[in-house]
């Protein structure tokens, strides 16, 4: 699919949204600590935002900014368990599914925290190097990404693109949700390809004068509803069509 100037500066302006005045990302991120990290990553999938930012300032109120993957799972067993730590400190008993028996998400954090110790993994710093330049899932992946597809419910490997995500990794590997995200974008709305998403991000992030990788997670986060558009249809009738239109919505 050709990409058009249109295409370009509509996905420009929607990243606008989520740049500060310096032009620093407005995204969600926990380079510091990866207790936070996975906390987000798990509980974010099938949830509003504002669950998964309650779920994470409970933790940050009582354990602050900088856990390691071993504080989270000290905190869980301190706790009485995954079940307890549920109901007495982050207050959310969602499960992992809509599946009859699924197990809690807190569980499956407290499974990911003891798949990190099983790999060394303490940091952000120890998982990036851990999971280096393979990709996040399928053939080549890292051993790290091949078990946390295997704990429950996380086969689809989301939760861990989530994570290398809140995590500032480099990797940005294309699914439906970002696929999806850039037909709506595309003007005229089409279906597209990988290298057109990746095109079109690029040329975003040059008209913007900014990384691309602040781009890849602004799309990524917003394409998995991580954050959201506080734009009305009105505004972006108005940034599509010009003052008219702003004026039919308004006279509605």
């Amino acid at each position: 699919m050709e990409i058009t100037t249109s295409s370009i500066s509509e996905l420009a302006w929607r990243c606008e949204e989520f740049l500060d005045e310096r032009s620093e990302p407005l995204t969600v991120s926990y380079p510091g600590s990866l207790a936070l990290c996975i906390l987000d990553a798990i509980f974010a999938t099938g949830s509003h935002p504002k669950a998964v930012d309650n779920v994470v300032d409970r933790y940050i109120a009582r354990h602050g900014r900088d856990d390691g993957a071993k504080s989270l799972r000290y905190s869980i067993a301190a706790a009485g368990g995954a079940d307890n730590w549920a109901r007495t400190e982050i207050f959310n008993l969602k499960p992992a599914s809509t599946h009859s028996g699924a197990v809690l998400k807190a569980e499956v954090v407290d499974r990911a925290t003891r798949l990190m110790a099983d790999h060394g993994i303490d940091t952000v710093d120890d998982l990036l190097t851990a999971v280096g330049d393979a990709p996040s899932i399928g053939r080549g992946a890292s051993e790290v990404a091949r078990t946390w597809r295997d704990l429950p419910s996380q086969k689809s490997g989301t939760s861990w693109r989530n994570l290398l995500m809140l995590a500032e990794s480099t990797h940005f590997e294309i699914d439906s949700g970002v696929t999806n995200y850039l037909a709506e974008v595309a003007l005229p709305v089409s279906e597209v390809d990988c290298e057109y998403v990746l095109e079109t991000i690029t040329a975003a992030a040059d008209l913007l004068g900014i990384d691309d990788r602040v781009v890849k997670r602004i799309v990524w986060q917003v394409a998995h509803r991580r954050i959201l558009t506080k734009r009305t249809r009105g505004d972006l009738m108005l940034h599509q069509y010009g003052a008219d239109a702003g004026a039919a919505v308004g006279a509605r």
